[in-house]
């Protein structure tokens, strides 16, 4: 009976286990239950245990040591709650973690007229088109497609800056005289093309976040126009709200 409901038996087992990550029974570093006991505690065969523990080792989630036990991997708590006007850079190098991106684009097009609403720009104008993906520790967590007004970026050859490792933030400071002041983002679950979910090592159609993002310069004049695909599984976003009265 259980070889025919593997895949919903497998999932709950897999998101339980995220769960109680979020949640902070278990917390990087911490030794995850035996296999076994997991299958005892399901009633599932360690087949079934198995396929979700290894779902969650290759997402970066998990680590499975030799004669020791599966453990959290330090990417797995929590990794986005930061103040995200620093830029994802910025915020996981503070957080002592390996951080890098590859690049998939770096182009000059023209602004359509979405673009050129949010950029504040005249449609028709140079527009420096960035898509990265991004990495914790070895882990694709993000995909971000960013838009650049090139008269506010000046002649930097984006091509020759490294940014495989370096802030595209720190960047426009150090090249362009670019102060960010604030970002604006809208948050939205979207399911996973099939790019973004082999890029992830997620099913597709599974949950990702999606993030509308605009950053500002301290004139108010937008900097980046950004569209940002986050792994939701494991790094979601929690907001803290202090009341000033």
């Amino acid at each position: 009976m259980e070889k025919g409901n593997i895949g919903p038996r497998y999932k709950q087992i897999k998101e339980d286990i995220v769960d109680d990550i979020l949640s902070g029974v278990y917390r990087p570093g911490d030794m995850i239950p035996k296999q076994s006991d997991y299958a005892d505690m399901y009633k599932v065969s360690r087949l079934t245990v198995r396929k979700a523990i290894d779902d969650l080792v290759l997402k970066g989630v998990l680590i499975t040591k030799k004669g020791k036990g599966t453990f959290v991997q330090q990417i797995a708590a929590g990794s986005n709650c930061y103040r995200r006007s620093l830029g994802f850079s910025s915020n996981v190098n503070q957080a002592k973690s390996r951080v890098r991106s590859r690049i998939l684009i770096i182009e000059e097009t023209k602004a359509d007229k979405t673009l050129a609403s949010h950029l504040q720009i005249i449609e028709g104008e140079p527009v420096v088109h960035i898509e990265r993906l991004r990495y914790i520790n070895d882990v694709c967590v993000a995909l971000q497609k960013s838009f650049l007004a090139r008269e506010r970026v000046g002649e930097i050859r984006f091509q020759d800056e490294g940014l495989e490792d370096n802030s595209l933030y720190q960047l426009l400071y150090d090249k362009a005289g670019l102060i960010l002041s604030y970002v604006d983002e809208q948050f939205r679950a979207i399911r996973a093309d099939a790019d973004v979910a082999a890029y992830f090592h997620v099913e597709e159609g599974d949950p990702i976040l999606y993030v509308h993002r605009i950053a500002y310069d301290v004139h108010n004049h937008p900097i980046e126009y950004c569209k940002n695909y986050e792994r939701s599984d494991v790094n979601g976003i929690w907001v803290k709200s202090i009341s000033i009265t």
